[in-house]
């Protein structure tokens, strides 16, 4: 499983929680444990919290952290393991799914001379257990200390259970005097018919998904058998735990990935690379993970889903990993079991055999086309079709019946034949869905025909993205297929509309989506009909009944992105060929096809976005040769005379002009944090924001940033500091970090005095009704720490000015444009949020010190989407000032200024413009080079001849070179003896 993430919460809001939780287990004790390891001084947040979850699932083997809730030196609580779960607390003492304790745990070690038990961690531990206890009509000595149970401690030498139980009566008896009110609190907040969208999250955090196994342990082992000293909570690893070579997830990630992964090279059993299979390992996945599944399915009265995915095909074994890394977990969430086969497709071999047949007597050689387009480098001098050949043939021969001594070939069919035996273990118990993403589909058409010629039953669904594979291909194997009973009940199709195709590139580079190089490029024949292209599907009449697309009941569908909303059963909005199997529109509608949901049904959303997807250059989508992975950072090459030559003297195919040069080790980096909230409570909802992230941050991965998301009810006032901070910390001298926000602005009464209005400005967090919001002050404060030589960008689509008082709210309005859904980012900051804003600010430590950075003294640039005077507007989807900007950044910054930047989005808005985007900075900061390393000229390079460099030159040569270099080593490799 993914790693999860464990939600914090106040005492009050854990009893609120406590108060609302659907329990059907009944808890008739409470369990009281420390840590011993970590101590309170080791406490690191949710790190450490992530770090005990490895070590009781990867080390102990139980299906999920111990305990129940952690409540840290703080005093803040953490959820943990599923409520309805029994607790892995003492063997013989852990109760069942039906009844049993609830189990908490305590940072610190708090026996004799160690930890303090004392301040707000103890108090809060006080509240829990009489919460838990007035909740469960409980005693008070149905407290239970860990070492009444076993030979242990724990909670720790220095308690008294006396004083403890004299603490919670005491405690309880206080609530009991306490006068009771009724409705008070509602009417004082700030949004008293706002749904609790907080305490919906809380219980969802509360209700993680993990089998509901009877777990035989002690959550804590003795101080002389305790295994912990070695976490290493900055990294997050378990202990002695090793980072895995390429996909950037730990042994441990990887090992709780077992269960859902089949590993294919060329087809067979792959026993190389980060994560072998055997055959041994897919009967464990057949006959123990999914027989448990299944079981806890059926006594949940449900049908176990069974689903399978196959990603895209150029792709390597660690980008494989990464995408069933970020996808498992949500699965599981949603009660959906996932078998991720990853297969990788012998690309750097293909290359090697090009290699060897380009050196026969008489061919071409490859150094005829280094000066070519990318694009035309790899399909002449490497035969492009034959490369995209050996693609596919890892798919066909994946189905490989077995020998006739029964030797196993393809692995593939291997599962196929298991995957029949577990569905006739229990027939009808057991629904089976399907999802190929881009050259996946040619996978999962050769699979799914395999699986229903051994019998299988037919899948209830199948989802093609962005399908590959060719249409004669599709209708050789599958056209026959479609419907129910025949192999797959239902087709779905999720792919772009035609315009957004041809506006897609391949890592700015070729300047259409992946389906036209293929189409035009990768296949034998050039032009050849690929399933995933509006003219191929609209094109061909089969097809086109087989979609509905003649108007008529069909048996498949087509979802065109960009869809006009983001939510519901027919949602998409990826906008690059990469993108589709992380853009939560379109995951969120093939879930609920998955689950037979409707819009309006409630399932667990898919989450933000990883560092993968559109604007991946070329030589990242298969795994380098050690020797040549320092190609892959995107200062590999920093090109100030662009050019390639012949062989050089060192004999490499490609060598770099005499202007080029690599930099050293600390180079530049290039990191990014975007923000989006739509979810804002009651009238105050939006509509394009999380849109808006996501297209800054397909735009910046364009770029070469690594960028990371929050989201929704994941922005948070604290997660959206917490982050901040984290990009800032982590950067250094020469890194070029972004950070990006798009929801509501607004201003609030200035409590220190340093703002000549009398206002602080500032921006909304999802949870800004309890007065969380993030004042410049915050941010100010943050900046403050930015190491010098950083070039940090911010990029504000929100507006917060004292003179925006009279607008009206986020909702829909009519505007100038006419029918359109307009919203202003705009909160008007009533006296009720005025004085959440004011008893939250009190609540804070360390507030003063800091006055806001500005003129001459900031160190940052900042674009806002308005003056000050001005409003923000969204429509159609997106923010207005996103839509420009993130279309300049498209068309090519190179050479562009700060000034030049705003004056280009400041056009794109036409003659009349409503808004007027600005850029905030220093004096200087408009001539320094849009989203370079501070220092660095902004001034145009130029080729040899004098020519301007055209916009992707960098990207091009850098392909070409590492290309080049790769082959250059193959072809040393064979020469070898």
């Amino acid at each position: 499983m993914a790693t999860p993430t464990f939600k914090r919460l106040s005492v009050p809001q854990f009893r609120e929680l406590l108060a609302k939780f659907p329990f059907t287990r009944h808890i008739d004790s409470v369990h009281m444990h420390h840590t011993w390891k970590p101590e309170r001084k080791d406490f690191r947040g949710h790190e450490t919290i992530v770090s005990m979850w490895r070590f009781h699932t990867q080390e102990n083997h139980w299906s999920d952290i111990a305990q129940h809730i952690t409540i840290d030196p703080n005093g803040e609580i953490w959820l943990g393991r599923n409520w309805n779960n029994a607790p892995a607390s003492a063997s013989g003492f852990n109760g069942n799914s039906a009844v049993g304790p609830f189990m908490f745990e305590m940072i610190g070690n708090f026996d004799k001379d160690c930890d303090p038990f004392d301040g707000a961690q103890r108090d809060a531990v006080i509240s829990v257990i009489a919460a838990i206890q007035e909740r469960f009509d409980l005693q008070t000595r149905s407290l239970k200390f860990h070492n009444s149970m076993s030979p242990k401690s724990c909670p720790g030498s220095s308690l008294d259970y006396e004083e403890i139980v004299s603490r919670v009566e005491a405690a309880r008896h206080a609530v009991a005097a306490a006068p009771k009110t009724r409705g008070s609190a509602a009417s004082k907040r700030p949004f008293p018919d706002e749904p609790d969208l907080a305490l919906a999250e809380l219980v969802k955090g509360a209700s993680r998904t993990a089998l509901a196994v009877a777990e035989p342990g002690d959550a804590e082992l003795s101080h002389h058998e305790h295994g912990l000293e070695a976490l290493d909570s900055a990294t997050g690893g378990a202990p002695g735990e090793a980072a895995a070579r390429d996909s950037g997830l730990s042994a441990g990630q990887v090992a709780t990935m077992r269960p859902h992964l089949i590993n294919l090279r060329s087809g067979r059993f792959s026993d190389e690379g980060e994560v072998s299979t055997t055959s041994t390992d897919v009967d464990a996945i057949f006959e123990s993970h999914l027989p448990s599944a299944l079981a806890a399915a059926k006594a949940a009265g449900r049908k176990l889903k069974l689903l399978i995915y196959l990603h895209g095909g150029l792709v390597s074994e660690s980008s494989g990993l990464q995408v069933a890394f970020k996808h498992i977990d949500w699965w599981m969430k949603n009660d959906v079991y996932p078998i991720y086969f990853i297969w990788e497709t012998g690309l750097f071999e293909t290359i090697g055999q090009l290699l060897t047949r380009a050196r026969q007597p008489g061919a071409r050689d490859v150094f005829d086309f280094t000066t070519d387009p990318v694009i035309e480098a790899t399909a002449r001098a490497l035969q492009g079709p034959r490369i995209w050949g050996g693609m596919k043939s890892s798919a066909e021969h994946a189905v490989d019946p077995p020998s006739p001594n029964g030797q196993i070939n393809g692995g593939a069919h291997y599962a196929a034949t298991k995957l029949k035996t577990f569905c006739d273990s229990d027939p009808g118990a057991i629904e089976l869905h399907a999802v190929g993403h881009s050259a996946g589909s040619i996978f999962l058409a050769y699979f799914v025909a395999t699986a229903h010629a051994l019998g299988v039953p037919s899948f209830k669904t199948g989802s093609f993205l962005a399908p590959a594979i060719r249409v004669d291909t599709f209708k050789d194997k599958l056209l026959n297929a479609i419907g129910p009973g025949k192999g797959i009940d239902k087709l779905y199709i999720f792919t772009m509309k035609r315009d957004f195709e041809r506006g897609d590139n391949c890592a700015g580079t070729y300047r259409k989506s992946l389906l036209y190089l293929i189409y035009y490029a990768l296949e034998d024949r050039r032009k050849t009909p690929i399933l995933g292209l509006e003219e191929s599907l609209r094109g061909d009449k089969d097809l086109k009944k087989l979609c509905g697309l003649d108007g008529g009941v069909a048996d498949g569908e087509v979802v065109w992105a960009v869809t006009q909303g983001d939510t519901g059963r027919s949602a998409s909005t990826s906008t690059s060929h990469g993108g589709f199997d992380d853009d939560a529109p379109t995951m969120n509608s093939v879930l609920r096809r998955v689950l037979a949901k409707d819009d309006a049904d409630t399932i667990v959303d898919y989450g933000g976005s990883r560092d993968l997807g559109a604007g991946r250059p070329w030589i990242q989508e298969y795994d380098l040769p050690p020797e040549l992975a320092a190609l892959r950072a995107p200062e590999a090459i920093a090109m100030t005379s662009p050019g390639v030559q012949a062989m050089g003297s060192q004999g490499s195919l490609f060598a770099l002009s005499a202007g080029t040069h690599r930099p050293a080790s600390g180079a530049s980096r290039r990191m990014a944090l975007c923000v989006g909230i739509d979810r804002y409570p009651g009238p105050y909802a939006l509509a394009g924001c999380v849109a808006d992230a996501n297209a800054w941050a397909g735009a910046l991965k364009t770029l070469g940033f690594e960028t990371s998301m929050l989201t929704n009810e994941g922005a948070t006032r604290a997660a959206i500091d917490r982050n901040l901070r984290a990009l800032i910390n982590g950067c250094r001298a020469g890194d070029v970090i972004v950070f990006q926000y798009a929801g509501h602005g607004t201003f609030m009464p200035d409590l220190d005095g340093d703002e000549e209005d009398g206002n602080d400005e500032a921006i909304c967090p999802v949870d800004f009704g309890s007065g969380a919001l993030y004042i410049d002050d915050d941010i100010s404060k943050v900046l403050a720490t930015l190491p010098e030589g950083v070039n940090l960008t911010i990029f504000m689509d929100c507006c917060h000015s004292g003179t925006n008082t009279r607008f009206a709210m986020g909702a829909p309005q009519r505007g100038a444009a006419g029918d359109l859904d307009e919203r202003r980012r705009f909160i008007v900051p009533t006296p009720e949020v005025i004085q959440a804003h004011i008893e939250f600010r009190k609540g804070l430590s360390d507030e003063a010190g800091t006055r806001a950075v500005g003129g001459k003294r900031m160190r940052v640039v900042k674009f806002a989407a308005c003056q000050d005077h001005e409003v923000a507007w969204e429509s159609q989807g997106h923010g207005e000032f996103t839509v420009r900007a993130t279309r300049v950044l498209a068309q090519g910054i190179d050479a562009m200024t700060n000034q030049q930047f705003v004056e280009r989005v400041i056009t794109g808005f036409g003659a009349n413009p409503r808004q007027h985007p600005m850029l905030d900075g220093a004096k200087d900061t408009g001539a320094w080079g849009l989203l370079l390393p501070r220092g660095a000229s902004a001034a145009k390079t130029s080729r040899q001849g004098g020519e301007p460099a055209a916009v992707g030159d960098e990207d091009l040569l850098r392909t070409i070179a590492a290309l080049g270099e790769a082959v250059t080593t193959l072809a040393s490799r064979q020469a070898a003896p």
